[in-house]
């Protein structure tokens, strides 16, 4: 009995698996594309093309940084050198007060050549601003504005402020003993905004170094100290830092 109904369900499968099947077609799996494949399709992909692109590009930009910082470490910039080589006074004489009686008045006239020295073999020197200020005592009396220059490799250039005028000093407690001495003892400073030109298409970041030129002038009715006459003078420059 029991092999008689086992006989049946069987023939009962058999007879289920010999029935069309009217369902959609069961599709095998897909197979994993190659990696050539998938390069080939990513390169048809505009989107993929311009990513592509895009890194390039950043790559390329940060190569050229790269070198850009290398060949600057390379050649670390040296400081400008600074000279006042003359010095003249046709004028400096104190003497009443202004309306407000701030103090005495400094009528002026101070002409100064000024040598600047460009020591770097490898980068000119862009002058984006520079300005000469003049102090007596510590007060400023003049100043002198020049155009935007280039100064070339391993070169120097000859700069000649003119102060004329006449300002307010404060505080002119050493004008009588320097005139007695026959020198007056004059601050001349210089502000400037700088780049360098380090390639053809590359500046440097800009930098702002000052100049100090501490300068004892003969006094122009002195004729004595006239005789003697200036003696040139080093400037103090800040670094390129």
């Amino acid at each position: 009995m029991g092999d008689h109904a086992m006989a049946n369900n069987h023939e009962h499968k058999v007879d289920h698996l010999d029935q069309p099947f009217y369902g959609p077609p069961v599709l095998p799996p897909d197979e994993p594309l190659s990696a050539a494949a998938a390069r080939r399709r990513c390169g048809a992909d505009p989107y993929a093309r311009c990513c592509r692109a895009i890194r390039v590009l950043t790559i390329v930009v940060i190569a050229v940084g790269v070198v850009a910082l290398v060949l600057w470490l390379v050649s670390l910039p040296n400081a400008l050198k600074a000279y006042v080589d003359s010095a003249e006074l046709t004028r400096f004489e104190l003497g009443g007060s202004d309306g407000a009686k701030r103090g005495q008045l400094l009528r002026y006239n101070l002409t100064v050549a000024v040598s600047i020295r460009n020591p770097n073999r490898d980068q000119a020197v862009l002058y984006r601003r520079l300005e000469a200020v003049v102090l007596y005592g510590g007060e400023r009396f003049g100043y002198v504005d020049f155009p935007r220059t280039r100064q070339g490799r391993k070169s120097t250039m000859v700069i000649r402020p003119s102060f004329v005028g006449q300002g307010v000093l404060a505080g002119a407690a050493a004008f009588g003993r320097e005139k007695e001495e026959g020198f007056f003892n004059i601050n001349v400073k210089f502000h400037m905004r700088v780049r360098l030109k380090v390639m053809v298409f590359v500046d440097s970041v800009e930098y702002r170094p000052d100049v100090d030129c501490y300068i004892r002038v003969p006094d122009p009715s002195n004729a004595t100290a006239v005789a003697m006459g200036f003696t040139a003078t080093r400037c103090r420059v800040d670094d390129f830092m």
